[in-house]
């Protein structure tokens, strides 16, 4: 199937995957028409009323697309990921004329020489292809329209176009049903998913299926990679910063031998030195929190930012809840860390600290 185009479109069109040397190439081995306009290929739709109600409509009047046999058409606008429709993605407008060409035999010839390849195209030859049994028919633009995501074809390139179901029948000569939409009630969701499960796994299993449920199972699944990844990065990052809080007051403590074991050779209490330390592993403790918390108030908004702009279904929601939950977890790490290194480094008498200390 095939619709006439201006080459200026199709530059436009098609200047998202070709270079300009390689749109000159391809357009040179298009058919063209008397007028100028290129032959490219389009994608069809055959809809009937319950598909046709979940059509967007973004100008002139769909209710024409009803009525049966009739010679009206559609052109499909697409839509960005907010919903919003791309009014340059496509050439047609309300009452424009649309000629399609449904082409049932193409030939292939030799450009500068005028013959045509029967039995195939010879080795290292020029060649380009034409139409030659073909029906050409013309339909009014009645709506410009955007079609769901879970109606469509899932892929992009050629211009699109709806018909009415019989309609296309008539014009193309094939009844298939490529797709069968409907819907189900709450109660009966969960027995036609079990029903449609065993029949696309068992019965048919040339078939598949679309419900809410699988779209809701590949969400969850994407948002599970996202919990995985972010929480093993979280983990790691948390590890790493504990140990360096481990090394950081074993070094302190040990670098400071001499200087506690002469604050307990002049009276200072085991007990006062722990309670030290302590208050040491406190402020780091809370040094880090805090800081935590300023980078968070001022890196969040940014991140939030970027993943908003590059997921659609992305929102962002402050929350305090991590740093909440995890404050009495660092707070205990700095009393307990420091407990635990000084225990280790007191298994020495004073004076054996003290002649350490002098070596």
């Amino acid at each position: 199937m095939e619709e006439f185009i201006t080459e200026d479109w199709y530059r436009q069109n098609a200047g998202r995957w070709y270079s300009p040397e390689e749109l000159d190439t391809v357009i040179s081995m298009m058919e063209s028409t008397g007028d100028g306009r290129l032959a490219d290929g389009a994608q069809l739709y055959g809809m009937e009323p319950v598909a046709l109600d979940r059509l967007r409509v973004l100008e002139g009047d769909l209710s024409k697309l009803y009525e049966p046999g009739g010679s009206y058409i559609a052109a499909v606008y697409s839509e960005d990921d907010y919903g919003n429709a791309r009014m340059d993605s496509h050439w047609a407008g309300v009452g424009e004329t649309v000629t399609l060409r449904y082409v049932e035999e193409y030939e292939y010839y030799n450009p500068n020489t005028g013959e045509i390849y029967g039995d195939g195209i010879p080795e290292d030859q020029p060649y380009r292809w034409r139409a030659v049994k073909y029906r050409d028919v013309d339909y009014e633009v009645a709506a410009l329209v955007s079609v769901p995501n879970a109606l469509s074809y899932r892929y992009y390139g050629s211009d699109e176009f709806v018909l009415n179901d019989q309609t296309f029948i008539r014009d193309t000569g094939t009844d298939s049903v490529m797709l069968y939409a409907f819907d189900t009630s709450e109660e009966s969701n969960a027995a036609m998913e079990a029903f449609l499960a065993d029949y696309t796994q068992n019965q048919m299993p040339q078939y598949d299926y679309e419900s809410k449920a699988t779209y809701g199972a590949e969400f969850e699944s994407f948002r599970a990679m996202f919990l995985l990844l972010g929480g093993a990065l979280s983990f790691i990052v948390g590890l790493v910063g504990v140990l360096n809080f481990f090394n950081a007051v074993l070094t302190g403590i040990i670098a400071r031998r001499r200087e506690f074991a002469v604050l307990q050779s002049i009276g200072m209490t085991g007990r006062q030195l722990k309670t030290m330390l302590v208050w040491e592993g406190l402020l780091y403790a809370l040094g880090a929190v805090g800081l935590s918390l300023l980078l968070t108030l001022a890196l969040s908004p940014l991140l939030a930012s970027a993943l908003e702009k590059l997921f659609w279904f992305f929102s962002y929601t402050f929350t305090l809840t991590p740093v909440l939950v995890l404050t009495p977890v660092f707070l205990l790490l700095g009393c307990l860390v420091p407990l635990a290194v000084y225990r280790f480094a007191a298994r020495a008498t004073l004076v054996e600290r003290l002649r350490q200390a002098e070596s």
